[in-house]
């Protein structure tokens, strides 16, 4: 494949996935859960970019990236620290990144993480403070402490900030620019 061609298919592959990690972030804050209909649709679209790169191999490829992103969050999906939308989100990004990039995002993407996490607890801290404060019964109480305790961390921005990283790294982002 000329030159030229290579840059325009990397450029796609580069975007395909910035697009994927959008539309995660937007649907996990706002729905807080990723579709199968879009991780499915990501991994198709990683295949098909990956194998126009470098045939079989690019198919091989793409295949072994989403395998090391789902094994990477995997157990914390059964240890239930995870949805299981997270996990396949990381297979999918495994899938446009190869196996390599795959556990470099997936190891930014558990950093990221741990720092959003220490956000979410302070605010959900001063959160609980204030409702103490404004209630008057124990009761009221209890109920927010619950609440709080059961929301869930929407951990797509994180998983895109991984991959956001990664890509800079690997100079992918490059290939964006003309």
């Amino acid at each position: 494949m000329p030159n030229i061609e290579q840059h325009f298919v990397k450029a796609l592959l580069s975007l395909a996935l910035l697009c994927v990690i959008a539309l995660a972030v937007r649907q996990d804050l706002t729905e807080r859960r990723i579709s199968n209909i879009l991780t499915l649709t990501g991994v198709a679209a990683a295949l098909a970019i990956q194998s126009m790169i470098s045939g079989t191999t690019g198919f091989l490829n793409s295949l072994a990236g989403a395998g090391v992103g789902l094994v990477c969050f995997l157990p914390l999906y059964l240890c239930r620290g995870m949805g299981a939308g997270d996990v396949k989100l990381m297979g999918t990004a495994g899938a446009f990144l190869g196996p390599a990039s795959a556990l470099v995002a997936a190891l930014l993407s558990l950093a990221s993480g741990a720092v959003l996490a220490l956000v979410v607890l302070v605010w959900r801290a001063i959160e609980l403070k204030d409702a103490v404060v404004a209630a008057s019964g124990a009761s009221t109480h209890v109920s927010k402490v619950a609440q709080l305790r059961t929301q869930r961390f929407p951990y797509a921005a994180a998983i895109g900030i991984g991959v956001i990283a990664t890509l800079w790294w690997s100079g992918m982002l490059e290939e964006l620019i003309p």
